[in-house]
């Protein structure tokens, strides 16, 4: 009689998930390697956080050291840039904005130039005086008591190159040009005969930009509770949405599948239905869709997505016909998948957890990243017979002149002992280039974090598949953790190294680009390097993919990372239509979970607020629709990254399956009879 036979039958040696006692340490060379990486890292950091200075880039100060608002800078609370350009241009690497910056009174009110104003000083448009009191200059200089011209103040030093209309934020004197985009409305609501509490609904009760996060924040505190009630409403309706794909797993799949066709009909239907008839709905009334239509002709667009949609259409209906058995095995795998994310609850919390730690790498790497962009002094040089000395400023003196913010010269290191002294050269002359180290630790750690964050999942979900739904430990999660960090830890350097490295290369890439782009415009050049940029990016994904695919062979037979890849792509060449329709039937699956979702609990948040009588308390009635919705999206996002994990996992375990096993009394399949039944496969018990 051919029947199935059970796991607990099986000889050890069929058991395909290695239990503790029976792996070995994977890939050590790779976690040797990554262990000093880390001791560089910490010693780098260490140092750069004890001379480094990160306050000075979050408080307001000047220039010469001096906190603006403190001690005798008390009348001058706000910091304003000599020339603000140079923050977005020079300094987005160092964290360092390369130009002057003093303490002031007020941010300024007007624009003014320098050139301008020398020509209408020479030109005698306006007096000496009132031009140069429009100039802003460094602490006890007055520029209308000097005989140099005001091109020559500004090319020494001693004045800013312009001054714009400018607002404090965050006590830094920043251009508001963009609030000019309220005036219009402004001037409308109060030609109109409204109340102050109409005013505040119409104008969102915002004066300045500064008020925004205010306001914001007021708002979210008002409804912080009903905030809270509704996350947990989230985490509940994804998983009644898992439940629903648990029980009703074809019914999902189909209606998925049907709205996937439904739509792209619908497009292809309105393009050329837009295009044979010339009845343009889009255009009447959109103002959008005409500005579109002077640059590129909307008959062009819908043809071009008439097409797209058609193809892809016409496609997706091709290949439902012929890949059904495909389709079925994705529907059989997605219910496997359910029940055993639900079986194994804990593994929820994992991503959160993994997210947490990221964050905390985040804060660090970006604290040790303004520690190195720190170190050093103010440097500042007088001129004397064009040869140019050291010197320390002197509020009231007008001959030392600023040159920048972190570095070092004799008279800083001037009784510095050699270590320290040694130390602040050294991170001096090689800050560029460490400051790229600090950017490479940032995404070899988020890419070691992540990838074992996916060889945790894949130990849970693959002890699922070969104990035939019949876990072998009463806490799987902390099981696979424990097995991973012990021997695994560097087959994920392995893997994350990889990654990084590529990640890294693009942007190296990237930056060489920018700053080709901004000295000479070399078009082969900048479309060879984007072309490579993009092959990497390609390489890049496929590689994510390809690891993904091994931590799951390594988490569950203890393979070393390039035998488990190696398999890997052998599995998944064999069986690339398998793997297209599974992969691609899930995102659309799991897409359209997040999208209902959203729009759940963003509707029954919203109902929610009329009901409480908070909607109308709110300044900013958006802020908190909006803001649910994004946290909604973060925890469908997260739960739904477990179960893509699941899915792929218990793939990759089918197909090593089959292959492996044959169906024999030494080697029967562990599959579940559905599966068997799809692959025309059965295994044979011996009689007694």
């Amino acid at each position: 009689m051919n029947t199935r036979k059970s796991f607990s039958a099986m000889s050890p040696d069929t058991a395909h998930f290695v239990g503790y006692k029976q792996r070995h340490c994977t890939d050590t060379f790779c976690l040797i390697l990554f262990i000093i990486f880390i001791i560089i890292y910490g010693f780098i950091s260490v140092l750069a956080i004890s001379q480094g200075n990160p306050a000075s880039l979050i408080q307001a100060s000047d220039s010469f050291g001096n906190i603006c608002g403190k001690n005798e800078f008390k009348s001058k609370p706000y910091q304003l840039y000599y020339d603000i350009s140079k923050c977005l241009t020079d300094g987005g690497l160092s964290l360092v904005c390369p130009t002057t910056k003093l303490c002031v009174s007020s941010c300024p009110k007007q624009y003014s130039h320098y050139q301008s104003l020398q020509t209408m000083e020479l030109e005698n448009i306006l007096s000496k005086n009132s031009t140069r009191q429009q100039l802003v200059c460094t602490y006890g200089f007055n520029p209308a008591n000097d005989d140099r011209t005001i091109i020559e103040l500004v090319h020494d030093g001693l004045c800013a190159p312009y001054t714009i209309e400018s607002e404090p934020f965050l006590g830094r004197c920043l251009p508001s040009a963009f609030i000019n985009l309220f005036d219009a409305e402004t001037q409308q609501i109060f030609q109109q005969n409204l109340s102050i509490a109409q005013i505040n609904t119409q104008m969102f009760g915002i004066g300045s930009i500064a008020d925004v996060g205010r306001v914001v924040l007021t708002d979210l505190g008002q409804i912080k509770e009903s905030l809270a009630l509704f996350t947990v409403v989230a985490c509940v309706l994804t998983l009644l949405y898992m439940f629903a794909i648990k029980k009703l797993t074809r019914i999902v799949v189909t209606i998925t599948i049907i709205l996937f066709l439904l739509i792209l009909f619908m497009c292809s239907s309105f393009c050329w239905y837009t295009i044979y008839t010339g009845q343009d709905f889009v255009y009447e009334y959109s103002t959008v869709a005409r500005i579109v239509n002077d640059f590129i002709k909307l008959r062009t667009i819908y043809i071009v997505l008439g097409s797209i949609a058609t193809f892809i259409f016409f496609l997706t209906l091709f290949a439902i016909l012929t890949l059904f058995d495909r389709i079925r095995l994705s529907i059989i795998l997605l219910d496997q998948s359910a029940n055993a994310v639900l079986s194994v609850l804990s593994t929820m919390l994992w991503s959160p957890f993994i997210i947490l730690i990221y964050f905390l790498v985040i804060s660090t790497v970006i604290y040790v990243g303004m520690c190195l962009s720190t170190i050093g002094k103010p440097i500042f040089l007088s001129v004397d017979h064009n040869e140019t000395i050291p010197c320390i400023p002197n509020l009231n003196s007008t001959r030392c002149i600023f040159q920048e913010d972190y570095g070092y010269d004799s008279l800083v290191l001037n009784g510095t002992d050699p270590i320290t002294c040694g130390v602040i050269q050294f991170f001096v002359d090689y800050k560029s280039y460490l400051i790229w180290f600090n950017i490479f630790a940032f995404i070899w750690f988020g890419a070691f974090l992540f990838a074992f964050e996916e060889i945790v999942l894949a130990g849970v979900f693959s002890n699922y598949y070969w104990s035939q739904e019949r876990l072998t430990t009463s806490f799987p999660l902390l099981y696979s953790a424990s097995i991973i960090i012990r021997y695994h830890l560097g087959s994920i350097a392995f893997g994350s190294l990889l990654i990084a490295t590529l990640r890294f290369i693009r942007m190296i890439l990237e930056y060489i680009s920018e700053k080709c782009s901004s000295i000479q415009q070399n078009i082969v050049i900048e479309f060879i390097l984007k072309c490579f940029s993009c092959f990497l990016w390609i390489f890049e994904k496929f590689l994510k993919f390809l690891n993904k695919n091994s931590y799951v062979l390594i988490a569950s037979r203890g393979y070393s990372f390039c035998k488990a890849t190696r398999k890997a792509f052998v599995y998944l060449i064999n069986n690339c239509l398998r793997s297209i329709v599974l992969v691609h039937l899930t995102e659309w699956i799991l897409f359209c979970g997040i999208i209902s979702v959203c729009s759940c609990n963003a509707y029954l948040f919203y109902q929610y607020l009329h009901w409480t009588d908070e909607f109308g308390q709110l300044i900013l009635r958006w802020t908190p629709i909006i803001t649910i919705i994004l946290i909604t999206y973060l925890i469908a996002s997260l739960f739904f990254s477990v179960y893509d994990m699941a899915i792929k996992t218990l793939f990759v375990c089918f197909l090593q399956d089959l292959d492996e096993n044959d169906g024999s009394i030494q080697h029967p399949y562990v599959m579940n009879n559905e599966l068997l039944r799809l692959v025309h496969k059965t295994n044979i018990v011996e009689k007694k």
